[in-house]
């Protein structure tokens, strides 16, 4: 009989364990729907298969798959909760790393292997703001005060980067207290020879070269990124397939003499490749290459050949069950599925070519086309879903591209040699400030890209059209005239949907910025309105953008201390659809009715008064402004303002909900309602909102619902 799929075995625990790892992350944030019904499905699968006879090892594995994920997904994150720490006035002592230090200096800094002043050791690393002017060297040992927050990467958005990482804490308002000299790591060593080299020996693009050759762009100009980016080909910036393909090719040239087996072979490369990964950072697309290339030679070994499909599986498998965050870093995603979008759909196209019987020449120009379109293809409802934008002449404009920088990074690779090899770097030089130019030129065009929203089903969908494709997916005529049409209304009705606002039904957003502040934003039907101090660039952006997502005709902004408020912040909110502003309390020193404009009323709500009607907003004063209470039809919620004067609140008779503090106060703790501050305080009622991202509360009927979402 012949099969209907045509699955491999790491192609079912990949699905299984990536299924996995976004159900116990969804299960982390209280959402366990998805959970259960993955669960629910794959019984059903197994009792399906043992009815009709068919094979039960393929939803066994995917079963244990998925349990291996919960497991894996689990342990990483308890290994990530620190203890909690919230605007402790500190002094930290730890050594200075070279993150982000070549290039692009500013007053940021990071500290491993840190104690605090009373000798406690403080897990992973800590991001240092220094403040004083205070200049730090890599390696140096560094004793800085300032205020330690504790950071949570693994909130509504998981921050890749502090998890790869390991930082765990922030200290804000630095100053340095001491400074010894320290001596740098094996890794900072080759990095800075790299970046010392491009930059004596490239005098256009150096920073273009360190970012090639070890993928940190901390060196990188912001003018050349972005021209990178808009056309389509930052991707090659990245340490990945081209580069390690490279590093296997010359080795796998000088061992070829000596005919070793594969597996000989395979180990003998795999040492400096895993040295590269260590000069790299181990970042996941060069690992997802490497596992890959591991693959290849296992494959070759046992079975004389090699599957692309199935070593870009097993290098998934492998890579997430080391670090299940990864399926969450966009730059995995896009390694991943480009090689996926080669796999499934280019060799379709390119036996397509042969029979055509085209010219050998013109046929090397097609495959070029054809790989950069399938990688295309497979990463562009991704980036759509994660709202980037899409380049137009990305295809082209690689068939340059690819061999200029692959050319410019051999150069580089063995100008890194000393003596008289350094001047291969001004060769390569000239290959990148041809590649930027062009970059440059296609970026100012006003449509080298557009904007493209779509849901992240759009994805999966394209997934699954290009593994039937493929050809691993044999279907009937009868079910081919079913499957297509269904994937394409499927993918035509996600984009759709995208785009249309929906209506919202007492809805409340809140976010903590930075520095704590609390932005609230409530949406009811066609109307909303934002509560904020309007310091936190970050906060309001992302409050702005939740109301985005709804079919809104009114926003009226509530700012709740407007000495706090910072000109940038305003001038960000100005075009947001604002027709109304309300000034709660009786400071105002950025002059808001200058800085709003005639098109947008402003008005100084009265102490103690309530404006609105579907969405109240009540200001309380005891003196001066302490907090701000939110009416959605039957819920309640209040901000509070200073814990100095937070007690107080509670006088006035308000029955909220929710309480929003800025930091813990033992009146609320004592009285038992429920509160969410920033931080774990231990709390009767907490729910710690830092700690597990930003938070909507919405009510259903006669139920109050809080998810962190």
């Amino acid at each position: 009989m012949k099969r209907r799929i045509n699955a491999r075995f790491s192609l079912i625990a990949a699905v299984g364990f990536i299924l996995g790892i976004f159900a116990f992350y969804e299960l982390l944030f209280g959402e366990f729907y998805f959970g259960l019904a993955v669960a629910i499905v794959l019984a059903a699968l197994l009792i399906f298969c043992i009815i009709k006879r068919l094979g039960t090892w393929k939803v066994v594995l995917i079963g244990i798959a998925f349990a291996l994920a919960g497991f894996c997904w689990s342990g990483l994150y308890y290994l990530n909760i620190t203890d909690d720490a919230c605007g402790i006035s500190v002094s930290v002592t730890g050594r200075v790393t070279d993150l982000g230090r070549n290039g692009a200096i500013s007053n940021i800094y990071y500290l491993e292997d840190c104690r605090d002043d009373n000798g406690r050791t403080l897990a992973g690393r800590v991001r240092v703001y220094v403040d004083d002017g205070s200049v730090l060297s890599t390696g140096d040992v560094a004793t800085v005060s300032g205020t330690l927050d504790s950071v949570y990467p693994v909130k509504q958005q998981v921050n890749t980067f502090y998890l790869r990482n390991r930082v765990r804490y922030e200290l804000r308002n630095g100053g340095v207290v001491s400074v010894h000299a320290g001596k740098l790591k094996l890794d900072e060593k080759v990095r800075k020879y790299v970046y010392d080299v491009t930059f004596d020996y490239m005098p256009d693009n150096s920073g273009t070269m360190y970012a090639l050759l070890t993928g940190d762009r901390n060196a990188l100009d912001e003018t050349s990124e972005l021209a990178f980016s808009r056309a389509g080909i930052v991707h090659l910036l990245a340490v990945s397939g081209l580069h390690v393909g490279f590093i296997a090719s010359v080795l796998g040239f000088a061992l070829s003499r000596l005919k070793l087996r594969p597996l000989t072979e395979c180990a003998i490369i795999i040492v400096p490749l895993l040295f590269y990964a260590y000069i790299c950072g181990f970042s996941p697309s060069v690992m997802r290459a490497i596992t890959m290339l591991v693959c290849g030679y296992i494959s070759r070994a046992l079975f004389s050949k090699s599957d692309m499909l199935a070593s870009l599986c097993w290098a998934a498998l492998i890579s997430l069950a080391v670090c299940p965050y990864y399926i969450f870093d966009l730059g995995f995603q896009l390694s991943f599925l480009s090689v996926f979008g080669i796999s499934t759909l280019y060799y379709p196209l390119n036996r397509l070519l042969l029979r055509k019987k085209v010219n050998k020449h013109l046929r090397r120009i097609c495959d070029a086309l054809f790989i950069s379109a399938c990688c295309i293809v497979a990463t562009l409802f991704t980036l759509a879903a994660n709202g980037g934008e899409v380049a137009v002449f990305g295809v082209l404009l690689n068939l340059i591209a690819v061999p200029a920088v692959s050319v410019a990074f051999v150069l580089g690779f063995f100008g890194l040699l000393p003596w008289v090899f350094h001047y291969l770097m001004f060769a390569a030089d000239a290959f990148l400030q041809f590649v930027l130019r062009c970059a440059a030129a296609v970026s100012e065009l006003s449509f080298a890209t557009f904007s493209f929203k779509t849901a992240h089903i759009s994805a999966i969908v394209v997934i699954v059209l290009l593994f039937a494709i493929g050809g691993f997916l044999h279907l009937s005529k009868l079910g081919k005239k079913i499957f297509y049409p269904v994937c394409c209304f499927l993918l035509i009705f996600s984009i759709i949907f995208a785009y249309i606002p929906r209506r919202a039904d007492n809805n409340a957003y809140v976010v903590y910025g930075s520095d704590d502040s609390v932005t609230v934003a409530a949406v009811v039907g066609d109307e909303a309105i934002v509560v904020s101090d309007f310091s936190d660039y970050s906060a309001v952006s992302e409050i702005l953008g939740h109301i985005g997502k709804y079919k809104v005709d009114k926003i009226t902004l509530f700012v709740a201390r407007s000495s706090l408020a910072r000109s940038e912040v305003i001038d960000a909110v100005k075009n947001c659809g604002a027709d109304t502003v309300y000034i709660l309390d009786s400071v105002d020193g950025l002059k808001l009715t200058d800085k709003f404009g005639d098109e947008t009323n402003v008005f100084y709500q009265r102490p103690n008064t309530c404006v609105g009607e579907t969405l109240k907003v009540r200001s309380i004063f005891d003196g001066e402004l302490c907090a701000v209470n939110i009416t959605l039809d039957k819920t309640d919620i209040c901000l509070v303002y200073g814990t100095e004067r937070s007690s107080s609140v509670l006088d006035f008779g308000i029955n909220a909900e929710f309480y929003l503090l800025e930091a813990p106060c033992e009146s609320y703790s004592s009285a038992k309602v429920k509160t969410l501050t920033p931080y774990q305080s231990g709390f009767p009622c907490n729910y710690g909102a830092n700690k597990y991202g930003n938070f909507t509360i919405a009510q259903k009927g006669d139920t109050i619902i809080l998810s962190f979402r």
